[in-house]
């Protein structure tokens, strides 16, 4: 289990309910796609498919993790699932996706984002990772 300090508790919860889901997401997904491209390998065989939609998905379950802080990984345990035996996603893309929701973060909260600040996401996005990369072998 992770310990969340009081301050981090309130900077994650917070930050996420005062920011754009959906706009952070989208840019952050454009973001990943555009300097690492090999991640669009799976998602270029969907028809239809745009940053956008998949980012309400992505900041669905973020939102998902934010509200259960506590225990994200039994939140997680389906959709690490279904990453790892339906879509074979390459788990290393949850690593890249989360540092570019990071630069998102930053861009957005510019002074306020104080390397405290940082330092509270990224351990969120750490527990985020390892919860949805649970299932893989």
């Amino acid at each position: 289990m992770v310990h969340w300090a009081p301050e981090e508790r309130s900077e994650i919860t917070s930050t996420w309910s005062a920011i754009n889901h959906k706009a952070v997401g989208t840019k952050a997904l454009e973001r990943m796609f555009s300097v690492y491209p090999w991640t669009t390998r799976y998602f270029s065989t969907i028809q239809g498919f745009t940053a956008e939609g998949h980012a309400i998905k992505v900041v669905g379950a973020l939102d998902k993790a934010v509200k259960h802080l506590d225990d994200v990984k039994t939140q997680f345990k389906d959709l690490s699932k279904k990453h790892a035996e339906e879509l074979h996603i390459d788990p290393g893309s949850f690593h890249l996706l989360t540092d570019c929701f990071v630069i998102e973060l930053a861009h957005l909260e510019k002074c306020k984002f104080t390397p405290h600040t940082h330092a509270t996401w990224d351990k969120f996005f750490k527990v985020v990772v390892d919860a949805i990369s649970k299932e893989y072998h």
